[in-house]
């Protein structure tokens, strides 16, 4: 009997529920079936959604209509979320790249109808480097000592003297460092769970990344006392330098971020290509005479860097600065770019290398 009557219960609340779903319909239902979503009429011709175009390139956008019936009263484009022409025929439009940057670009056109109604419709466009870059060789100059137990991760000059940042967790840190002889001379550490990445020196204070705490330190140049903490959005810190403006930040994408100096928020991103595609792992960075130069994780070389337009101008070939002597257990990449503003000398090194090098570089020619 008892379960005669849970069974009765059970159909009766199933019932009850369907009686209750069909005569309280809501949104886009009908009898409980939601009704098909409204087929965009145009949908983008050109360009075709992820090509490729060289930076420069005028670029022809255009729409096709699904059928002779469509009709629109405008058409207007956006390029990243920008208005850049409205029309009102499906002719295509010209789009000049030129005052672009290489990188992924969002085309979007937004199509509205007599009866009010619009569509939105998009394709993605990646500019690439017109040419290949420039090839450079380097030779060096001079031998320094240099601490073998120092993960390079951000390194400058200043004053005669080098301001390293290390990493590895219980081992980061901030040093001054007498170029000379390598000693270290002042130091201070982060705490023992941050992992310690670029650094960047801003009129009289230091500023450090960590590489997934999204925090920055800053510090006074003079004392290394510490004025404040900085929180930033990007999940990884890797490479910080300054331009005299702006913070130029990555996070091992190949995407460079121009930070604000003081409040460390985005003003702007440029995805950094050569003329085969994005280049990713951008690493230690340096500015140098309006060029970024940069590390790129696990490669013997540096790349140099047009921060305005995102193009790979130049291949720095560092291969060779060790010998096999320098080699140990721990010793890891080269990563560390330091350009005395002064002198004009540049400096590279590698985490826990043993040495750090003054380099002269020229450019291979290639034979026509």
């Amino acid at each position: 009997m008892l379960r005669f009557v849970s069974i009765f219960f059970l159909y009766g609340l199933i019932f009850s529920g369907w009686s209750c779903n069909n005569g309280n319909t809501k949104g886009n239902t009908v009898a409980g079936r939601r009704q098909p979503s409204r087929k965009a009429q145009v949908s983008i011709a050109s360009p075709g959604n992820n090509d490729r175009a060289v930076l420069g390139a005028t670029l022809a956008l255009s729409v096709k209509a699904a059928g002779e019936h469509v009709k629109m009263d405008s058409l207007r484009w956006f390029i990243d979320g920008k208005h850049a022409a409205s029309v009102t025929t499906l002719d295509s439009l010209a789009w000049n790249t030129a005052g672009q940057t290489t990188g992924t670009h969002r085309i979007e056109a937004v199509a509205h109808y007599p009866d009010g109604q619009r569509d939105i419709v998009s394709a993605n466009v990646l500019l690439l480097a017109p040419q290949a870059p420039k090839q450079y060789a380097c030779r060096v100059v001079k031998t320094y000592p240099h601490d073998v137990g120092a993960y390079t991760q951000g390194l400058l000059c200043d004053d005669g003297f080098l301001y390293e940042s290390t990493g590895l967790k219980g081992e980061s840190g901030l040093r001054k460092v007498i170029l000379e002889t390598g000693e270290t001379v002042q130091s201070i550490n982060i705490p023992p769970h941050m992992f310690g990445e670029g650094l960047a020196l801003v009129d009289d204070k230091l500023i450090q990344l960590t590489w997934q705490d999204q925090t920055a330190f800053v510090y006074r140049k003079s004392d290394f006392a510490m004025l404040r903490k900085i929180s930033y959005p990007m999940r990884e810190g890797w490479g910080l330098a300054y331009d005299g403006t702006h913070l130029l930040m990555t996070d091992g994408s190949a995407h460079l971020y121009f930070m604000d100096r003081e409040y460390f928020t985005e003003v702007r991103r440029v995805e950094v290509c050569n003329h085969n595609g994005p280049v990713d792992l951008l690493n230690e960075l340096e500015y140098i005479n309006g060029e970024l130069w940069a590390n790129v994780y696990r490669q013997d070389e540096i790349l140099r860097i047009d921060p305005k337009t995102g193009i790979v101008k130049g291949v720095i070939n560092m291969k060779g600065l060790l010998n096999a002597a320098d080699m140990h257990r721990e010793i890891d990449v080269l990563n560390g770019i330091a350009c005395d503003r002064t002198t004009g000398k540049i400096y590279v090194t590698g985490k826990k290398w043993p040495k750090l090098f003054e380099i002269e570089v020229w450019e291979l020619k290639t034979e026509n």
